[in-house]
This record gives C-alpha cells, structure tokens and sequence, in this order.
C-alpha cells in the first residue's frame, strides 16, 4: 500500500512546493481584500475554520469532473446552497487531506487584475470524525460533507455560521483513463469534450498528465504528480492508479 502521509513529509521537493503555495496564497489574500472593495460577492466566499496563514506539508488529493475541462475542472461545492466556481486556474484547486481522524478540505478559484491574482473563493476548512463519511461501495469511493459550520470570513474577519455541502465521487479509473491520442483520434471522445466544453483540450488535465479520465475521480495534487518518482512510482499513471490506497481505511 502506498504510504503518501510518510513521503510526503520526507520529500524536500515537494515541502518546497507547498512553501511557494503558502506565500502565494498569502499574497493573493491580500489583494482579495483590496478587491473585495470592487467585487462584494468576494466577502462571501472567503473562509476558514482554522489559523491562517498555516502551511500543511501533507498529500492532497483533487476532486475532479469527468475529463476534467478547463470550464468544468472540478467537483462541485456548494457553500450556503451556492456553487463555488470549479474551472481551471493557475493557483486554484480543490483537495481533500488527513490529520489523523481530521478531514482537511482546502479549495481554491483564483482570478486575476493588473497582474496580480486573487481568490474569487477560498475555503480551509477541517471536519472531525462524524462530519464527514467516507463511503466505499465495491471500489467507488464517496466522500461527503453537509453541515452548518462557524468559519471566520477573512475578508471581515467575523465569524459567521455557514453551510457547506459537497459529495465528492471516485470511481475506478483503470481502464478509464484516455491518452491525448485516443481524444485526437476518436470520434466518441472529442464530442465527449465537446459536451464539456473542452474540445481544444487546452489546460485539460490531459495536457498536464499525458490522459484524461472520464469518471468522477480523486487525483492527486499536481505537486506530488510532478514528483511520482520521489514517492516511489513509475510514472504519473501508476501513482493515480494507487489513490484509493489514501482512502481505503478512513
């Protein structure tokens, strides 16, 4: 079984990774707050349940859409009943993690103005065990939170009580996963891309990872794809194929 907790921590590259993350996301931060006084739909997507800023050095795992196109990337979340953007960004992601018996959901939708980035949704927030489930049905995996939390907003910098609502899938990508060829040269799947939106394939995970899954899936962050060998893969295949691993005794 793969250990992804284990190497993570051992992998200097990959701590280095998440440091450039951390300060980045701290300057997008603050320019959100310079923007909130432009865009108010800012203040009400901006939150989290823990210290900010904190760096996390753990392996995250990205809940994506179906051949995951730049328009419809990732799985949805609704914060008091509204959908958080789920396109593709740099900087944008939307991850799930442990700390022990603690879910970490940490996600992302940046934008950007006169050369600089901005969160148009920022949410860190932990669950304890009993706030989230972890389903596993033959080898489909659900994960699914839907719950009234205190999260502080950090553009006000109150505390408010905010539902959040997310089911995040996983089917078994063996067999499912589907290279840049196989899109360019089959008919099937170019309108599959079309129906998403993404017939160019540009920025799809297909450019990024060399394949494109067309179930709902978890993957890991590109970070740790970046470095398979370092946590003792092949090759970016063989590492998303041991996903379910991260998951199998939560």
């Amino acid at each position: 079984m793969a250990d992804f907790e284990e190497k993570a921590k051992t992998i200097p590259e990959y701590e280095e990774f998440i440091s450039k993350m951390h300060y980045e996301d701290i300057d997008r931060l603050e320019f959100s707050k310079k923007m909130a006084t432009e865009i108010s739909l800012l203040q009400k997507n901006i939150y989290t349940t823990m210290e900010w800023p904190v760096k996390l050095v753990h392996p995250m795992f990205e809940a994506r859409a179906p051949y995951a196109v730049p328009n419809n990337y990732f799985q949805n979340i609704f914060l008091d009943d509204e959908r958080l953007g789920n396109s593709f960004a740099h900087g944008a992601m939307r991850s799930v993690f442990f700390i022990k018996d603690t879910m970490v959901l940490f996600s992302k939708s940046v934008n950007f103005r006169d050369g600089r980035e901005f969160f148009t949704s920022f949410i860190l927030a932990h669950f304890s065990k009993g706030e989230y489930k972890i389903n596993k049905i033959m080898s489909d995996i659900n994960v699914k939170v839907n719950m009234e939390k205190a999260m502080k907003n950090l553009i006000t910098g109150n505390v408010e009580k905010k539902r959040i609502a997310f089911n995040f899938i996983h089917q078994p990508v063996e067999g499912r996963m589907v290279s840049r060829e196989q899109v360019v040269n089959s008919a099937r799947f170019r309108q599959a891309y079309e129906r998403f939106g993404g017939a160019q394939l540009k920025s799809a995970s297909v450019d990024m990872e060399g394949y494109a899954i067309t179930v709902p899936h978890f993957s890991p962050h590109p970070y740790m794809l970046r470095l398979y060998s370092k946590f003792g893969f092949e090759d970016n295949k063989a590492m998303q194929l041991a996903v379910p691993d991260y998951f199998r005794d939560r």
